[in-house]
């Protein structure tokens, strides 16, 4: 099964190189410095789901010509002029590298915007000549709303990796053995990371992990007086079979994210967690202070939620007496739309498995 289906990567690859050159489809290109977070995972899954191993890279945080982006996904970086050679082009993610725009200008450029903090002054008369794409309504919503820009709403795309399971733990959460919780979101500011570390003084046993890449000026500035190097447990290698490693152990995954003019849908902590059986728990303002129709999730139905330090820590403390199976159960349900997107992913960057 494995054998045929590498053969038919292999012949859909030489079809697209074969392809003319008007209808070869746009290469993709990743334009952002950042090194971790959702949108590195965002370009990974959408990869891995199009059959596709490497993405172009062209900032200077990428000091290799070629390297290991993560997940099983490999980088080429690219000279700044090699855009000059390029028509049509798919950015997964571009965070500001403003010195880029004006290479982009008169180009068929579509791109995903994350959220409401990649729109600058700089770039909003360029996203209001390309095809904008979104990954939560509420974005879509906003972007309409304050620039007049129309955007297509897709779903975050899921590849369905292999999980993680011990031999303590089976794949139906009502049998699993989980304990704790974790965080492993980015550490910043609108990550709420403080909350977590504030409730961890009022936690009994267990304190909730945090995991992930850290803003150094947040940490110094806002974390380390709270004990922040007791409860850091590092990074860990961008690799799915690491993340799946680390959610089955943990009953609970904790990000209380926090957007203005945004919320209500996914993010992949959230949907790592649900993929891993692990039951997430969230900011309730990233719930309650969204239009009804761009909500995804419902406290008590499939996730838990809480407003501050004082909350999440009752909810930890009673963790062990907690039986999460309903909630893990009804939010395995949103899974299905995230893998089963990924026609809708490879019809829009015009790749014909």
């Amino acid at each position: 099964m494995v054998e045929r289906k590498a053969a038919k990567d292999r012949l859909n690859a030489i079809m697209i190189e074969n392809q003319p050159e008007q209808n070869k489809p746009p290469p993709l290109f990743y334009l952002s410095d950042y090194r971790y977070g959702g949108c590195t995972t965002f370009t990974a899954h959408l990869l891995h789901i199009l059959n596709k191993k490497c993405v172009l890279c062209l900032t200077k945080a990428f000091e290799r010509d070629t390297g290991d982006f993560g997940y099983g996904i490999k980088f080429q970086r690219k000279p700044i002029e090699f855009l000059d050679k390029v028509k049509e082009m798919f950015i997964t993610d571009m965070y500001q590298n403003f010195n880029l725009l004006h290479k982009l200008k008169d180009k068929d450029v579509t791109i995903v915007v994350h959220d409401p903090g990649e729109v600058f002054k700089e770039n909003e008369g360029y996203l209001k000549g390309w095809n904008i794409v979104v990954i939560r309504k509420t974005v879509q919503a906003y972007l309409k709303r304050k620039y007049g820009i129309k955007a297509k709403f897709l779903y975050h795309p899921f590849y369905p990796y292999e999980k993680f399971v011990d031999n303590n733990e089976d794949e139906h959460p009502d049998r699993n053995n989980k304990t704790g919780a974790i965080s492993i979101s980015r550490i910043e500011p609108h990550k709420n990371i403080d909350v977590i570390l504030r409730a961890n003084k009022k936690i009994k046993k267990n304190p909730i992990k945090i995991y992930g890449f850290f803003n150094p000026s947040y940490v110094f500035s806002s974390l380390k007086k709270l004990d922040f190097d007791r409860h850091y447990h590092g990074t860990f290698d961008k690799s799915f079979s690491q993340v799946s490693a680390i959610l089955s152990k943990s009953k609970f995954m904790v990000d209380l994210s926090e957007i203005p003019n945004d919320g209500g849908g996914t993010q992949y902590t959230f949907l790592e967690a649900i993929y891993n059986n692990s039951a997430i728990v969230l900011n309730r303002r990233w719930i309650e202070t969204v239009d009804k129709k761009c909500r995804d999730f419902k406290e008590g139905y499939n996730c838990y939620a809480v407003s501050n330090e004082q909350e999440l820590a009752e909810l930890i403390n009673k963790s062990n007496n907690t039986d999460t199976t309903k909630v893990v159960r009804n939010a395995g349900k949103l899974m299905h739309r995230h893998i089963d997107i990924a026609k809708d992913w490879t019809n829009l960057i015009n790749i014909k498995k």
